[in-house]
């Protein structure tokens, strides 16, 4: 019967129309009232016809009673359910349909052991279907019930692995991707040897993802596998060039020093003898030192030149010069052409976590390396980012949105005062994204951040009151939890 609603909706009333035989006897008194009524065109009869067939599917079907299904009961749960404070908490960041507050929820539940009560696991398993990334922690949190549960609908059986080997091993892309990274953090050896385990059997795009993976915790055990791998596909051999660039023992770094040592000598006093007469081989090209400037007022040896010093490590320099690091800083910063090699030396310092060097390096800096300062205390870079905020907000406003910590509250008032002047640039979206960055404590500033123009003040308002109610929804979080 339904069939014919959908067949007439389709063909149009002009091609087909309905009749008291095509419903069920049960319909057909009210279909013939409504097919009788001379003030309905065709359109119309049909419409109401629908509406009242579409109701009657919806309330007058009985659930298939089949005695002969066995179900088992949920399993007792092993951990206790979460309060009902936290779950106010939780169908507000429901009601706010924000994943990131979701997520936070989540990862509080999940932190103390809890998991959520049942009338929410059909909630959080929905999410999980789109959302890959909280699957697991989806899963953990919905307890035994979830599991139960995600058995009898085949849109909740995500891959739920007891154990980080099982979800290597027969996980999905994403799910490798994410256990390699966790594996590499803690256990960087283990991450190495089940990459080499299946490294025959990953595609280029796999090999290419798993390398830069393997830049975290990246050291002198990873050399020997590295230098032995022969890859004929450029993008995963450039990962590999990346990876022994960051180790100074790599035979490609030696390589650099050689060079730069025969280039760069110390002259009388405090002077400099700098020699753009490079003697490159090919080795050194197909690591990745471009051999053409890109730059207008550079010449090739010199960008060459600025290239290597940014691959070795800044402290060798002491060594070579016999002296600490405030002195090579000193007889760069004084020759006319070294210094301009000195955010060379920025770069080595952060590719090399030297973050002796790179302190002092960037007390003098004019220019924001958001690339390098994550080397830094959390403090550091916020003092270095407020000192410079004024001549690169968009900079700082892209590093902060790529950290995952909460920011400091002075930093957070200068950008906010920022964005409250260019408040069509930064709108809830945003906040939305970034309200596990904010720091709750920001709430009671946000008035005296208002914008001097009276066109912007509006609009400020709104904003505040949305990123008040944001972070209202992150503190409950936390205080549910405690």
């Amino acid at each position: 019967m339904w069939n014919n609603i959908i067949n007439t909706a389709l063909l149009g009333t002009g091609k087909k129309q309905l009749t008291p035989a095509d419903l069920p006897a049960d319909l057909a008194p009210v279909a013939e009232k409504i097919m009788g009524n001379k003030s309905f065109d065709a359109e119309t009869q049909f419409l109401h016809i629908a509406a009242v067939m579409l109701n009657y599917r919806q309330s007058g079907v009985n659930p298939v009673n089949n005695s002969g299904v066995s179900l088992a009961p949920a399993p007792a749960e092993e951990h206790p359910y979460c309060s009902t404070r936290a779950i106010y908490a939780l169908q507000d960041a429901l009601d706010m349909d924000l994943l990131p507050l979701v997520t936070y929820w989540l990862e509080a539940c999940h932190n103390k052991g809890r998991i959520v009560v049942p009338e929410y696991v059909p909630v959080l398993l929905d999410i999980a279907v789109s959302q890959k990334r909280i699957r697991h922690l989806a899963m953990t949190v919905c307890g035994k019930r979830g599991q139960w549960l995600s058995s009898m609908n085949p849109d909740w059986q995500f891959p739920f692995a007891v154990s980080n080997e099982d979800r290597w091993q027969t996980g999905s892309a994403e799910d490798r991707r994410q256990v390699l990274q966790e594996i590499r953090q803690s256990y960087p050896g283990m991450a190495r040897e089940w990459l080499q385990q299946t490294w025959a059997q990953e595609n280029i795009s796999t090999r290419t993802e798993f390398l830069k993976i393997m830049r975290i915790n990246i050291s002198e055990e990873d050399l020997s596998w590295l230098e032995s791998l022969q890859e004929k596909n450029q993008k995963v051999k450039d990962e590999i060039w990346a990876l022994l660039k960051q180790v100074p023992s790599s035979f490609i770094v030696q390589s650099y020093w050689q060079i730069l040592q025969g280039a760069i000598s110390r002259g009388p006093g405090q002077s400099l003898h700098i020699s753009l007469q490079l003697p490159l081989d090919k080795r050194i090209v197909d690591s990745g030192i471009a051999t053409l400037s890109n730059e207008k007022n550079v010449s090739e040896e010199a960008y060459i030149l600025f290239q290597l010093m940014g691959s070795v490590p800044p402290s060798w320099w002491e060594s070579h010069f016999n002296t600490d690091k405030e002195e090579v800083f000193q007889l760069f910063e004084k020759d006319d052409l070294g210094k301009r090699f000195i955010p060379a030396l920025i770069l080595a310092a952060g590719r090399f976590k030297d973050a002796a060097w790179l302190r002092l390096l960037l007390q003098k800096s004019t220019a924001f390396y958001p690339d390098v300062i994550p080397l830094l205390p959390a403090a550091e870079q916020e003092a270095y980012a407020l000192r410079l905020f004024s001549n690169h907000p968009q900079d700082v406003i892209n590093y902060l949105s790529n950290r995952t910590d909460e920011w400091g509250l002075e930093i957070t008032s200068e950008v906010l005062r920022w964005m409250a002047r260019n408040p069509y640039q930064y709108t809830r979206n945003f906040f939305d994204k970034h309200v596990l960055q904010l720091p709750p404590a920001i709430t009671d500033e946000l008035e005296k951040l208002a914008p001097e123009e009276p066109a912007y003040q509006a609009t400020w308002r709104n904003t505040s009151e949305h990123i008040r109610k944001l972070l209202s929804c992150k503190v409950e979080i936390s205080n549910a939890f405690k």
